[in-house]
This record gives C-alpha cells, structure tokens and sequence, in this order.
C-alpha cells in the first residue's frame, strides 16, 4: 500500500487524455548525442574516414526510412512526414562538404568533424527564439545522434519497458516517439518541448496522452515504477494519487469516452446557437491530405492553409506548376467550400536557409511574412502568386497576407497581383480576374489600422498567437515570460473587439485563426464578440461545435461587453469560463484551468 502523499505538477497540455499507471523513468545516458574525443588522423587515413562517414549517413537515413514505415501502422499517414525533414538533412550537400573538408584540411576523424559541423549549424539557427526554430534544432540532433552512433558503433539508448507504462524524461525526440510501441505506452511527460513541437505532433497522431514542460524538481521526486496519472487536457500529473483521485480519473475516463463518440455523430450538425447565429468552422491544415481530416470532423472550409510547408518540406522551391496541382487538388477536394491559402510565412519563426540569404539579429521584427516576400524574395512570392491566380478559376479560393502592418504593403502586393494578371493574359493562360485578398491581423498596427485596411481587403483573419505576443512584447517560448502569454489581457481583447467591429461595419468576413480559436475556453467570448468564423486544427472542431450550439448569442454579447471592462486577464476568462459552464460543463470540466480543479 502506498503511504506516500499524493503531489500535483502542472506541465503544458500537448495531447489530450488521461493515462493512469506504472512509471517507466527513461534516461538519456552517455551515447545519446555527446562531443566525440578531439584527436588526429594522418593524411592516409583521410579516405577511409571520409567513406565511413558516408556509411554513416546511409545508415542514418535508412534508419529513419524503415522508422517512418513502421510508423505508418501507429499514427496518421501524413504525420510520418515530419521524418522527411531529418531526410533533407542526412542529404544536405553544405553539410557533408564541410564535414569533409574539415576531415581532408584539419586532419580530423569523421566523428569529431560531423558533430562540430553540426553544431556550427545547430549554433546558427539556435539564435532564433521561436518553438519552429527549437524544433529544427531538435531534428537536426536527432540525426546526428543516429549517425554518431554508426560512425562510433555504440549501442543504441533505447526505451525499454516489459508491460503498459507511462514514460517519462528529460527529453523524448521525434525518433525516440515514433519508437514507442503504442500497446505498451499509455502516455508520456517529459521535461522539455513545447504543445507545438514535432514530438506533441506525434503523440496527437498517435493518440498519447502528453504533457510537456514538466519542472525539473518533479522528475526527481519520480521513480520507477511509481504510480502516475496523466491528464492531458489541463496538462496536470498526479504523483501517488490517492485511492479516491484514481477512482475519480478512472470515472471521467470512462465519461469522456462515451462523450466523444457523442461528439463524433454530431459532425453534420451547423455551429448554430440556440437563437439562430451561424459560425463557420473552418480547418488549419498543411498539407493536402490533411483535408480528409476537415471532413471527418464536419469542417466546412479551409480557414487556413500553411503554404510555407511547400518550401520547408521540400529539397527545391516548388515550381509555379507544382504549386498549382497542390491548390487545384485543395479546391477539388473542397468542392466549392472556401479555401483559404497563406502566401509564404518565412522569417522570424521559420528558417530555411534555401531561401533566406543571411540570418537577422532580431528576426521577429525583421523580414517576416509579406515583408519577406515583398523585399527579400519577390521572385518567388511572383511564382507563388500567378500559381494562386491561375488555381483560382478552380474553386473558391482566398488569398490571405501574413505578417500586414501596413496599408502600402496590401496596396504593393494589389499592385504586383494586377501586374501578374497582365501577364497572363498576354501568355493566354487562364486565371482569376479577382482574387479575394485578405490581411492577418497579428500585429497591434494592422489591429489598429483595421479600418483603412478594410478599405483595401476582403476578409480578415486574426492571428492571435502572434498578436498576444507582440501586443505584449513576451516570447511566449521563452520561461521567464510565459505568464505573459495571455489572449485575454485586456489589451489583446481591445484590438481584436476592435478588428472584429471595424469589419462588420465594412461588411468584410472576419475569421480567428489563431490558438484560441479552437479552445472551447474562449469560445463564448469570440462567439459574443461577433467573429464570423473559427478556424483550427480539425480534431478540435467537435467540441467547438458543441459549445456554440449551446450558447445563446444574446447572452454571449452581453458577456462579451463585460468582458471589454475587465481590467485583468484572469477576469476576463473568469467570465467566459462561467458561460461555457453553464453551456458545455462537460466540455468545461476537459479544459478549465488547474486551479478550477
């Protein structure tokens, strides 16, 4: 019988679920991904470490090609794509040349040469503090560790448990996920990543229950074989639970189970509240496979399609006419439901060294999104464009901007739109004679200047993610600040009330396509504050649903005027919080904060 107290973490909810269980602890030890001894080679020997280097790469990269097939049979088909990243990277020419360089000028043994190119890489990209950017690094490591392991012929620190545990670690790489076998993992925390990264993509994919962001001071208090319950809807981890808690998590397992199917048969329902006003629920999706998933969850469009995963995913720039097969296959699927596609979103969170041609001090506020493609890359905004114009006699297709801080930069990009237009035509290729333009509204200017922008768009998408963070200044990837991270600081309320306002006097589509969106926490306030559509990873789409359906508009308006005359955060969400609980207390009771339980 366990006499131990019952201790509570709160970690960063990654993948919903619960897991109640046995812990298997899992430690990283020497082999994981260490600096090789700093030692010589003579002039003879230059060969051979060159040719086992190259082993080593093949290895590594049929190593990761054998993962993703294995792969296939645990999670969705179009997540096993996050691996081929680590593919581009086993074939980065810049990356072996300068490993063999370093091999044949310095003398230097393969191992010591790739890790010190590799962290020269890893150093260069480090500076960038967004979850995109910790992310690369954390893929660009993971290779190295498997091809460290070939060149060195250790053993690899495989996870190892005989019976269903939940995992827990300083760290757990995309391999290291993939690698878990589904039957004998009911979930996992670690102490590092982020609700973004590629291992919580994994373990939604997979279906794991996960917690991210564990405080290191609660790992030691764990040891194997202890008793754990995970929640990974408010990110909770329960140590010892007492007879009483377990049989309370094994009661809301049970219900959530009945629940969701519930759910899943309300999919061809309209997001309608009880007094006749409809929503749209919309899709963020990545990729075209992607769209099956919109679909499975009574989506009704696509609110936002991350087109800069044609060039990060990709070895070359795609070319005008692959662009147009990627969209011309979106609308088809679609039908005529509206697509909605963000032209190239580079800088500040993602790097592509392809197509940046040299790194920013201070990249958020450098050459992001419409700025990139209007000063650093017009020509391959130009390829994306005629693309766009060409698909958009193919269905309903919109264009949105990101990244717009300014009137001149929707009036350049019209301008190279009617430019392109003319090219066309003189080419005899058919396109769109009018391409509804959008701006993300994700900075505090374009919020303010919603009023002339709607003069010159139209729709508008608020991005919340990046509003919250520049209207706040804090990086919400960065710990010291992360009490920051607050959507509904008065402040980011006023400038989103104010976007949403300004576009219904225009007459303009307003959409939120930012995190909040699908966070049924927030739903009553976007629903009172008079968004027309909600936009978001699709598996979110059903609780959603369910909260608007039982939402009176009426009282949502009212609730949202009180709401703008909060003076702290925490009011604000009190408020909505107390209208999702009276309208979904079962959906309340996934989502609410720690300190409501």
């Amino acid at each position: 019988m366990n006499n131990q107290p019952e201790t509570v973490c709160q970690g960063i909810a990654a993948s919903s679920g619960y897991a109640i269980g046995r812990v298997c602890f899992v430690r990283q030890n020497g082999n994981f991904y260490l600096e090789p001894v700093d030692s010589s080679i003579t002039p003879e020997q230059i060969s051979v470490e060159i040719e086992a280097f190259h082993t080593a790469l093949d290895a590594a990269r049929n190593g990761i090609l054998k993962l993703q097939e294995e792969l296939r049979n645990k999670a969705e088909a179009h997540d096993v794509g996050i691996f081929d990243a680590q593919l581009l990277i086993t074939d980065d020419q810049l990356l072996t040349r300068e490993v063999e360089q370093m091999i044949a000028n310095e003398l230097k043994p393969a191992d010591y040469a790739f890790f010190k190119v590799v962290e020269k890489f890893v150093a260069a990209i480090a500076v960038m503090p967004d979850n995109y950017i910790k992310e690369r690094t954390a893929d660009i490591r993971d290779v190295a560790a498997r091809v460290l392991h070939h060149l060195q012929d250790n053993s690899s620190g495989n996870i190892e448990y005989d019976d269903q545990r939940i995992i827990l670690a300083h760290d757990l790489t995309p391999s290291d996920t993939a690698a878990l076998d589904r039957r004998r993992v009911l979930g996992f925390a670690v102490e590092t990543g982020s609700a973004t990264s590629h291992t919580a993509i994994l373990a939604r994919s997979m279906q794991l229950p996960a917690v991210l962001g564990i405080p290191g001071d609660f790992l030691e208090k764990v040891k194997d074989n202890d008793m754990l319950i995970l929640d990974g809807y408010s990110g909770k981890l329960i140590l010892h639970p007492t007879r009483e808690t377990e049989a309370e998590y094994r009661r809301k397992m049970e219900a959530t189970l009945i629940f969701f199917h519930k759910l899943a048969e309300e999919k061809r329902l309209s997001a309608e509240t009880r007094d006749g006003f409809v929503l749209q629920l919309s899709g963020n999706i990545e990729n075209v496979d992607d769209i099956d998933t919109v679909h499975e969850y009574g989506g009704c469009g696509i609110g936002l399609f991350r087109s800069e995963y044609m060039f990060l995913n990709s070895s070359g720039l795609p070319s005008e006419e692959e662009q147009l097969d990627i969209y011309c296959s979106m609308l088809s699927k679609m039908k005529n439901e509206p697509v909605v596609v963000r032209t190239l979103d580079i800088g500040g969170d993602k790097l592509d060294q392809a197509l940046q041609r040299y790194a920013e001090p201070n990249p958020f506020l450098g050459l992001r999104g419409v700025r990139f493609c209007l000063k650093e890359r017009p020509d391959i905004f130009r390829t994306q464009l005629r693309a766009l114009l060409r698909a958009g006699t193919y269905g309903n297709l919109r264009v949105m901007l990101p990244m717009v801080s300014c009137v001149e930069e929707i009036l350049e990009v019209k301008a190279l739109i009617s430019e392109l237009q003319e090219e066309l035509y003189h080419e005899h290729i058919e396109h769109a004679l009018h391409l509804p333009i959008g701006a993300m509204i994700e900075t505090p200017a374009a919020a303010l200047l919603a009023a002339p922008l709607a003069k010159v768009v139209d729709f508008f998408s608020i991005g919340t993610n990046d509003l919250v963070q520049y209207t706040l200044a804090a990086d919400r990837t960065n710990e010291r600040v992360n009490y920051l991270d607050m959507p509904t600081h008065p402040a980011v309320l006023t400038l989103i009330a104010n976007t949403i306002a300004v576009a219904r006097r225009h007459n303009i589509w307003v959409s939120v396509c930012g995190q909040i969106a699908g966070d049924p926490r927030f739903t009553p306030l976007l629903v009172g504050l008079g968004v027309h559509e909600l936009s978001m990873p699709p598996a979110l789409i059903g609780p959603v649903r369910r909260v608007i359906r039982n939402l009176q508009m009426a009282d949502a308006e009212l609730a949202a005027i009180e709401v703008l005359e909060c003076e702290t955060p925490a009011r604000a969400l009190d408020i909505s919080m107390q209208m999702l609980r009276s309208a979904a207390p079962e959906i309340a009771d996934l989502v609410a904060p720690a300190s409501d339980n």
